[in-house]
């Protein structure tokens, strides 16, 4: 059968990554310049197809999705947060999308953007003038509050030091699982079949721990009457007509608190480091700033459209660095894609990562230039997707982005954050795309004289 082109032998272990997922990317990366939109090698007994072409994309996420199914990432997963939303294949997880898709929709994501824009700006008064302060650490208690307030009416600021020794311990443990997990997932399924309430191989300490976190969020949810996320659990029933089980509940509620804070929390830290790096968009963002809020009020709701740029800005950055870095798919029957025949079982990799790096739709691609997405040429849909696509798209993509722009604007319109040193940063392990080291900044009140002497004139941006 013929094969697309790709890495052999030894060439092809540097999947791996060398123990790091930056060593992984850099692999994929090369791997996709050298041999073009689909590429394969083979690791032991597995063939691995990498795709990376928007058109390609589309046809695995959207138009061919009921051919596959998520792959060993979504095991690694779920030995974290157990059977849930983000782990489960259809139709179970169309079901359980429409037990969730409430909290979710357009109208009740807009209820959310007061508490967004409070919880930012709480975080605003206590920052201090030339404090330092490791940004990713403050991107993680921000979000996990909004997550909190916004999803489950709860206060989740004294949990934010128990949630990230979680994510420590995940990320020092997926040092070496994620690349590997797909050869030793049938261990980890033997051992969930074996201790089927609950029991994780290689993460039950930190399940447990994020079980105590959350497990009094959903006893106080019981007869509430509230509809966040965790009652309309609650109101659930399973297709016996039975209610959810308290471990089902809380496997959602634990995933939502992960995903639901990690994700923006990743993007918006690398927006800083970004904005710290490249102060002509720093400084435009500042003008937007300054024109729609006058510097002296947090943004509502109503000026999102208004903060163009401020979307911009927080967009491109999730295209150099997507919290995800692939998405990965098990061929359920024999799949034709690219005029190569993908076989029933084989696994497929599409790497926001890699294709959102791709010259051929992004000139320039390892530049930060928030107006590339202002130009009349746009590149193809899925060229980008920080979010996945299809059925099995981030329910909170929306979510995410009115608090990534809403966060963005609350805490730039009064402060501005520069990196203490030069040094590289690098990608570090984890669940997400993390740096591999505490971004250190320095906190440094905005000016507003050189805004207050510009024109009154509405913001433009003029595109390159």
């Amino acid at each position: 059968m013929k094969v697309p082109p790709g890495p052999k032998g030894r060439e092809a272990f540097g999947f791996f990554g060398g123990g790091s997922f930056a060593g992984t990317l850099e692999f994929l990366q090369r791997t996709a310049r050298r041999y073009g939109p689909i590429s394969s090698f083979r690791l032991l007994h597995k063939r691995i197809y990498l795709v990376d072409d928007a058109d390609l994309v589309r046809d695995i996420l959207v138009t061919q999705q009921h051919k596959f199914e998520r792959d060993s990432g979504a095991g690694l997963l779920r030995e974290l947060v157990g059977d849930a939303l983000i782990t489960r294949e259809e139709p179970q997880h169309r079901d359980r999308r429409r037990v969730l898709q409430p909290a979710f929709h357009r109208d009740q994501v807009a209820s959310y953007a007061q508490i967004m824009t409070a919880e930012a700006a709480r975080l605003a008064e206590e920052w201090q003038p030339l404090e330092t302060i490791d940004v990713r650490d403050q991107m993680r208690r921000l979000t996990l509050a909004i997550v909190g307030a916004a999803l489950f009416g709860a206060d989740f600021r004294e949990s934010a030091a128990q949630v990230a020794d979680v994510l420590r311990r995940v990320a020092s443990k997926s040092r070496w699982l994620a690349p590997a997990f797909a050869f030793i997932e049938p261990a980890a399924a033997l051992y969930r079949r074996l201790f089927p309430n609950g029991r994780s191989l290689f993460f039950e300490s930190e399940r447990k721990q994020l079980d105590r976190i959350v497990a009094p969020i959903v006893d106080r949810r019981h007869g509430s009457g509230t509809k966040d996320v965790v009652s309309l659990l609650l109101n659930t029933r399973d297709p016996a007509d039975e209610p959810l089980s308290a471990r089902a509940v809380q496997n959602e509620v634990v995933t939502f608190v992960l995903a639901g804070h990690e994700t923006t929390a990743t993007a918006l830290t690398w927006t800083w480091f970004l904005l710290a790096r490249n102060r002509h968009v720093a400084t435009r963002l500042g003008e937007e700033l300054h024109r729609v809020l006058a510097m002296d009020r947090p943004p509502t709701l109503e000026d999102v459209p208004e903060l163009k740029y401020t979307g911009l800005v927080f967009q491109e950055a999730m295209r150099l660095y997507p919290p995800a870095l692939a998405f990965a798919r098990r061929a359920k029957e024999a799949v034709q894609l690219a005029g190569y025949t993908i076989p029933r079982h084989a696994s497929v990799f599409l790497s926001p990562y890699v294709t959102q790096r791709n010259p051929k739709y992004f000139p320039n691609p390892e530049e930060f230039i928030p107006e590339r997405w202002l130009e009349h040429q746009q590149p193809p849909k899925f060229a980008y997707f920080p979010f996945g696509g299809g059925a099995k798209m981030c329910i909170g993509e929306p979510f995410a982005r009115l608090e990534g722009v809403l966060a963005l604007a609350t805490l730039a319109r009064k402060w501005e954050l520069e990196c203490i040193d030069d040094d590289p940063v690098g990608l570090g392990t984890g669940l997400l795309l993390n740096p591999d080291r505490p971004i250190l900044m320095r906190i440094r009140s905005r000016s507003t004289q050189v805004f207050q002497q510009s024109s009154p004139q509405p913001y433009t941006i003029e595109v390159q």
